[in-house]
This record gives structure tokens, C-alpha cells and sequence, in this order.
């Protein structure tokens, strides 16, 4: 059973690691709150830190409450668009299509009776047309990084856009398929770099600036054009 630390209506996820040696505190996926701290850190200690960052906790939440009203739900009606690595491809729904759904290369095809599930058929396209392109390019962007992750899986990410698993698998959220490449290219070095600098320190920040120079200019295109692009929701990076 997860550890968990309460503060008021806030419950905290506390993970511990002993390669930890300071506290920290994310706003993780669609909003849960995780504590992150060394093995030994006490109850009190971390129940003291918490209770120091719970207006920073609250500015985050707004924001991010604020961010997914703002991107507008599709209504897979014809006309309408959707985006891959960064291209507009617009959706036409037909009456009759031998398979329900369908990606040309110049556009979407929706039969009219699989509207109801259209939300899973472009989930599962972008999955599986994305784990194979995502392979690729972390192969591609492995080199600069020095490292090679276990692993490449597509998954359903919540408000993240990618993680870097225990085991040294990468996890990207599938709706980073939406994005342009540069953009993507950013968060695939983010997660590499992970792999050998766990925690966003110093040594983090330095090995992805050795990597991916401009990476800042990268990240705040990332935070502030994202809703152009996506019509499933936004992400983050851990």
C-alpha cells in the first residue's frame, strides 16, 4: 500500500528513494500531488516541508484546471482537424467505409457509425502508428545522451507527455504524436537524459543542454503552443 500524507482536503503520494537526499513536490498527471523524499526523511519533517509549498500546490492545480478548460473536446464531425507530428490532416465522416476508421496519409476517415467510439479508434491509431515512429527517434536521439533505454511503450499518460520508468523504459504519452517534431524531440531527450540524471538538479539540466542546446527555447514553445496542436488534452514533463 503507497504511503501517503494528508494536509487539510490535499492527499500527497510520498515516494521514497535512497538515492534521494532533498524533498520535492510535483503536480503529477491530471493533478495528483506527489512528495518525493529521501528514505529516512520523518513524517513530521515532510508534513512541516508540505505544509511550506501549499500555495505553490494550489497555483498549480488553478493552472492546470484553467489549462484543460481551455482546449476544446473534438466533436469528429467532417471538416474538423487533427493533428500528426505537427500537420493539420482534416476528418471525414462517410456513410459507408469498408474499416471504421482510417488515416490515408491525407486525411482521417470515420464511418458515421463508429462515431461513438471515435475518441479510442484515434487513440489506438496514434499508439500504433506512434510506437513505431517513437522507437526511431530515440534511437536516433540516443546518441546524444549516451543513453539506451529498455524499452519504448505508447500509453495513456494523463497530463504527462512522457516518464522514465524504473526499469529504464521510457513511457511517452500518446498524445505526443500530435506534436511537431522538434517539440516531440524535446521531450524524448528530456526522458533520456533521466535515465542517467533521475532528479531535475544541476548535473540534469547540464547533461540536456550538452544534448539539446536549445532546449529552453524548446520547452516554452512547448508550454505556450501546445493547444494549437492537441485536441485530446495537454501534458507535462516528470
Amino acid at each position: 500500500m503507497s504511503e501517503t500524507l494528508q494536509i487539510g482536503e490535499l492527499v500527497f503520494e510520498v515516494r521514497r528513494s535512497a538515492r534521494r537526499t532533498t524533498l520535492g513536490l510535483t503536480v503529477d498527471r491530471a493533478g495528483e500531488l506527489v512528495v518525493h523524499a529521501p528514505a529516512g526523511a520523518s513524517r513530521d519533517d515532510l508534513d512541516r516541508w508540505t505544509r511550506k509549498k501549499l500555495l505553490w500546490v494550489q497555483r498549480k492545480l488553478v493552472l492546470k484546471a484553467a489549462v484543460a478548460e481551455k482546449v476544446r473536446q473534438p466533436e469528429f464531425v467532417s471538416g474538423e482537424s487533427f493533428c500528426y507530428l505537427g500537420r493539420h490532416y482534416r476528418l471525414r465522416v462517410t456513410a459507408q467505409q469498408t474499416e471504421p476508421f482510417c488515416f490515408d496519409g491525407q486525411g482521417f476517415s470515420l464511418r458515421s457509425d463508429a462515431r461513438a467510439q471515435a475518441a479510442e479508434h484515434f487513440k489506438r491509431w496514434y499508439v500504433a502508428v506512434g510506437t513505431a515512429w517513437l522507437e526511431q527517434r530515440v534511437k536516433l536521439l540516443a546518441r546524444k545522451t549516451g543513453a539506451t533505454p529498455a524499452g519504448v511503450e505508447v500509453r495513456e499518460l494523463g497530463f504527462r507527455w512522457g516518464s522514465c520508468g524504473r526499469r529504464g523504459v521510457l513511457f511517452f504519452n500518446w498524445r505526443l504524436l500530435q506534436l511537431p517534431v522538434r517539440l516531440a524531440d524535446y521531450v524524448i531527450v528530456h526522458e533520456l537524459v533521466h535515465l542517467q540524471e533521475p532528479h531535475h538538479g544541476p548535473e540534469f539540466w547540464e547533461s540536456l543542454g550538452r544534448a539539446l542546446p536549445h532546449w529552453r527555447q524548446r520547452k516554452e514553445e512547448l508550454q505556450s503552443r501546445a493547444r494549437e496542436f492537441l485536441r485530446f488534452g495537454l501534458g507535462t514533463l516528470a
